[in-house]
């Protein structure tokens, strides 16, 4: 796993401007602390950060020139099928230097040209320079696993693998105020924009051609389509294709030339993904447990199926101390506003496992494409003209008088309901959108000065059935929220974190099928759990989603007090800002920050970024 990042100049680039490539590179040492290098050329200068995972030897460091020397590549991820495409070219009189992934696709490249990403099986982003041509071409991933985001100046394009190394350049700085009103929304700005109107995000399954006259030319190379392929399968037939496609997936990505284990969390998703790779060898996994907060804790279930599938199991109990310290780390790694507090926990599991493997295995993805979100199952009674739905509607003024939080089991359960009636009163497209938000848009509305918001049609597609619901969550929250959670914190520490739902394979076939395979009447990620059965725990399976929860209230009332204070309640600070309303903030705090408190986090983490850029 690495880091990237490049410029490229429109016309001719100062050389003081060309010479910040040091410090772009520099900027993702954490990403790849093995080695960094860059290269220039008269308008244009690429840079890389090195973590070397599969031929550590330098000989594969980058950027790395194709055999014939008209190709230079800056490359972030692993291709798990680059045997086997190296045998394709070498049969057609290919030769290679080294034993890298990353001469496999360089090579690939230039004897398919662009047609080799739909030959690739991996996740990456990756710039090209042709030096004949005087053309770049840019690519990310089919789902977003690696991250790549440019920014667009009169002069030049950069480039780079984090908001940090596009802003060593530069690009001006101007907010885009419509992310803004949908991050307070969301808890993260959905791609193509960013926090900057001057930097977007690539999106999943796009490249980019960028001309020697320096004209953009974006397309797409991959989408999830809806093709019900799969619909003269029997429930049965399929959860044995889905075992069989998931066990082949974690066999790919178990190829590492560095120590590589799973993180473990005792849920469904994790728990198959450690007994799959522990099938094929002896793994290591990986949990956290809280110590001070039990309704938090799973680290009993991570325990038991580690015994149950035999893997060499590390755990680490962290106390409220270590998640503040965790916390203070990813502050200090963000570079656009991300209120995902469960980030928090994510990052100290990365550092915990880092300390022991360079690559681990999570079972990220699953919810979205089996169906396992608790807003899933809400949706999918929803849409059931129900006497239990017609009952909340009439009983929903007593569910406004109930206090909601996500801090108590109790509490947790009064937030759902009162969301889940108010949802009742939508459509299902906007139902969905509902349901994905943390923040009203009227509550973001009174909080935020002059509000805007990306439109609604270009973060949600409409929605005609069920496979629609899990389609907008791997363009929505997929992407956005949880893989760039993962990336973020697993890279802060140098840990590359592999994806095993994410093969295409898998999600091809998955989407293939109808809804009812994965969520019915008797519940959701059905299919999963039939594909599973027999290797996993009964209560393991049985149990209910659980998320990486922080206890961000007692902390408002304790440890943030002073960062509330100084970022968030603070009159003047707020009146000179001119963003938000102040007023209205008092009334947020005044309501409850227990039924706030989502709200409150991204205020709060959107000043802390505000006020440290």
């Amino acid at each position: 796993m690495c880091g990237i990042t490049g410029i490229i100049g429109k016309r001719v680039v100062s050389e003081e401007i060309l010479n910040r490539i040091s410090l772009a590179t520099n900027s993702l040492k954490h990403r790849g602390p093995n080695n960094s290098e860059t290269t220039f050329g008269n308008s244009w200068a690429l840079g890389h950060t090195r973590l070397s995972v599969i031929d550590p030897g330098p000989e594969a460091n980058q950027p790395m020139q194709s055999s014939d020397g008209n190709l230079i590549i800056v490359f972030n991820g692993e291709i798990y099928n680059h045997l086997a495409l190296r045998l394709e070219l070498q049969a057609n009189g290919v030769a290679f230097k080294t034993n890298s992934d990353t001469e496999t696709l360089l090579e690939a490249f230039a004897f398919y040209g662009k047609e080799v990403l739909s030959k690739l099986n991996g996740f990456f982003a990756f710039c090209i320079y042709n030096r004949q041509l005087d053309e770049f071409f840019l690519a990310r991933d089919r789902y977003g696993i690696k991250p790549l985001l440019i920014g667009v100046h009169d002069d030049f394009i950069s480039f780079g693998s984090e908001m940090k190394a596009v802003m060593s350049f530069p690009v001006s700085q101007e907010l885009d105020y419509e992310a803004l009103g949908t991050y307070l929304q969301y808890s993260y700005i959905p791609a193509p924009r960013s926090i900057y109107k001057n930097v977007s995000k690539i999106l999943p399954g796009q490249m980019l051609t960028i001309t020697n006259t320096r004209t953009l030319i974006f397309d797409f190379y991959y989408e999830i389509k809806k093709n019900n392929l799969g619909t003269n399968l029997n429930f049965e037939n399929a959860a044995r294709t889905v075992k069989e496609l998931t066990f082949n997936s974690v066999e790919k990505r178990l190829i590492a030339d560095v120590p590589l284990g799973c993180f473990l969390s005792g849920g469904v998703d994790s728990s198959i993904i450690a007994w799959c790779a522990n099938q094929v060898k002896p793994i290591d996994t990986f949990s956290i447990g809280f110590k001070n907060h039990s309704f938090f804790d799973e680290s009993n279930y991570a325990k038991q199926v580690a015994r149950h599938i035999g893997t060499n199991h590390y755990e680490i109990e962290i106390s409220d101390d270590d998640l503040l310290d965790s916390l203070m780390s990813v502050e200090r790694n963000m570079d656009e506003p991300f209120a995902d507090s469960s980030a928090i926990a994510v990052n100290a599991l990365s550092k915990f496992t880092r300390e022991h493997v360079t690559v681990a295995l999570s079972g990220d993805g699953a919810d979205e494409l089996f169906s396992g979100y608790n807003k899933h199952e809400a949706l999918f009674k929803s849409m059931d003209t129900s006497f239990s739905n017609s009952l909340i509607k009439i009983t929903s003024p007593f569910h406004s008088m109930l206090n909601g939080s996500r801090e108590s089991a109790t509490a947790n359960f009064i937030r759902k309901v009162q969301k889940y009636k108010q949802g009742l009163t939508l459509n299902l497209t906007d139902r969905y959108g509902l349901w994905a938000k943390f923040t009203s848009t009227e509550q973001a509305e009174k909080l935020y000065k002059n509000f805007g918001e990306i439109p609604f049609n270009e973060l949600i597609h409409n929605i005609e059935d069920f496979n629609d619901i899990l389609l907008n969550d791997f363009n929505l929250v997929l992407q956005n929220d949880m893989l760039r959670k993962v990336d973020s914190m697993s890279m802060s520490h140098s840990l590359e974190v592999r994806t095993p739902f994410l093969d295409h394979h898998l999600v091809d076939f998955v989407f293939s099928l109808d809804a009812n395979f994965k969520i019915n009447k008797k519940g959701k990620k059905l299919l999963l759990k039939e594909a599973f059965k027999k290797e996993i725990p009964s209560n393991i399976m049985a149990r209910k989603k659980h998320g990486f929860e922080v206890p961000l209230v007692s902390w408002y009332q304790g440890p943030l007090e002073s960062k509330i204070q100084k970022y968030v309640l603070n009159k003047n600070l707020i009146h000179d800002q001119g963003i938000f309303s102040f007023e209205e903030i008092k009334h947020l705090f005044a309501r409850g920050i227990s039924t706030n408190r989502d709200t409150i986090w991204a205020l709060l983490q959107f000043q802390i970024w505000y006020f440290n850029r």
